[in-house]
């Protein structure tokens, strides 16, 4: 079994590497199938080998070895199916921005909108700290779902403050003009700043890592010299690269050993090693596992309304469907998650684990082709937009399916991704009004004229 992995592990480096060479380093973000890849990679094959090699798992001492292969061979299929019916749209994010660099004016007023749209993700970044600061980080994160409750939208858009930073350092790179650079590399900063802060202190690993995956997608797909044949150059940032990935790696393990030292001062006998840092993490695949080696009723989608339903408060509507979390965590365990509870905890599902819950083995095959088809289609109509605020909308929402929606709950990836919506929303809504209306008035002119 072992030697599959790695036989896999390799093929998917191959699939990468050619990408790579071909195209630059600035594939991994160019053609969305690239990142995906390699996501699924590590949360489906990686981390398996892992704990095969490790004998670590959560749920259970072990598992059957053809359980083992079957979980494979059924992510295998579903994401084979994904890319074969994805790749149809021939997406290259490259070519999608070659042509805005320089148009000032509407960078200004993307910059200018995306300030407002920092201010409201900082503030609520501050009322959340001052929550947990209010009462220690230890006791926050023993039981961070209970003081998160009744919070939902406050904590949704907290999130703002890591967009900002996606679209200023998108204004930093195509503007042209020095003091329009100069403003969103301030803000920039800022921003990274803040919401560094932020998830450090409440230990959200997962955000600090989309953080940084836009951060480096919005510098990679802007910076011509990575988007070419690989040369030395090329060679030097990738190494430099490996270095921030490395420092990162060590960043994730000491947060998640922060996270997990409560833990251990109530089980003296607790290790905290790499293969359960990148568990907590990434370690879905073990889901499956347990779903195939034991009995449940399949959902039938109650997860996936969940995620539309996350908007009403439970206030409003105390037996309002609960997400796929929390539906794993009883299935394991059962009443151990209790809505309005204290000391709850959830599990995170992630795509494939949540299509076998709700439809079971079939539906990871058969679903991924309508996700992939919905996505590509979606994508390949925002791409045409002469709004740059548009084009960078899609841009953002290919490395969200390409990255967090393969290891997070639906519920949570749903909510957070509308409210990261909401911004390039309004953006756009400013400035294609500004724009119908100087052009109307030219049209007025040139009657009058």
């Amino acid at each position: 079994m072992i030697v599959l992995l790695a036989i896999l592990l390799i093929i998917v480096l191959g699939f990468t590497a050619y990408f790579i060479i071909q195209r630059g380093i600035g594939a991994i973000y160019s053609n969305p199938l690239v990142l995906g890849i390699l996501f699924f990679a590590v949360i489906h094959l990686l981390l398996p080998l892992m704990q095969l090699n490790a004998d670590y798992y959560r749920y259970q001492e072990e598992y059957h070895s053809f359980t083992i292969l079957l979980s494979i061979l059924l992510v295998v299929i579903g994401q084979f199916v994904y890319m074969l019916f994805f790749s149809r749209f021939k997406l290259d994010y490259y070519q999608v921005f070659k042509d805005v660099k320089g148009r000032n004016k509407e960078l200004s007023r993307i910059l200018n909108m995306t300030i407002l749209v920092f201010l409201v993700g900082a503030y609520f970044s501050y009322k959340n700290l001052s929550v947990i600061l209010s009462v220690g980080v230890s006791e926050y994160l023993r039981d961070r779902i209970s003081y998160g409750q009744g919070k939902g939208v406050q904590m949704l858009f907290a999130h703002w403050s890591y967009l900002s930073v996606f679209i200023f350092i998108f204004c930093y790179f195509l503007a042209t003009q020095k003091k329009l650079k100069r403003k969103a590399l301030f803000f920039t900063i800022v921003s990274i700043g803040v919401s560094a802060t932020y998830y450090i202190l409440n230990s959200n690993r997962n955000s600090i890592f989309t953080m940084l995956l836009i951060i480096g997608g919005a510098w990679l797909i802007n910076n011509k010299m990575l988007n070419t044949k690989v040369n030395k150059k090329q060679a030097k940032i990738i190494g430099s690269i490996f270095l921030l990935l490395i420092f990162a790696f060590t960043l994730f393990f000491n947060i998640g050993k922060e996270r997990y030292a409560i833990y251990a001062s109530r089980h003296k006998e607790f290790k905290y090693s790499t293969v359960k840092s990148l568990n907590g993490a990434f370690g879905n695949h073990e889901n499956i596992l347990w779903l195939l080696e034991n009995d449940y009723e399949n959902l039938w989608g109650q997860t996936y309304v969940a995620g539309f339903t996350n908007f009403v408060p439970r206030s409003l509507w105390a037996n309002k469907p609960l997400g796929a979390g929390p539906k794993l965590k009883n299935f394991i365990d059962p009443g151990s998650y209790v809505a309005g509870g204290k000391k709850n905890s959830s599990l995170t599902t992630g795509f494939f684990t949540e299509l076998q819950m709700n439809y079971g083995i079939v539906g990871m095959v058969v679903f991924p082709i309508i996700i992939a088809v919905s996505l590509g289609f979606m994508l390949q109509s925002l791409n045409r937009s002469r709004y740059i605020i548009v084009r960078m909308a899609s841009f953002f929402i290919a490395i969200m399916f390409s990255t967090l929606f393969y290891y997070a709950e639906f519920l949570g990836f749903f909510s957070r991704f509308i409210i990261s919506l909401i911004p390039f929303f309004i953006i756009y809504f400013f400035i294609s009004i500004r724009f119908k209306f100087k052009s109307s008035n030219t049209k007025l002119n040139t009657i009058h004229s």
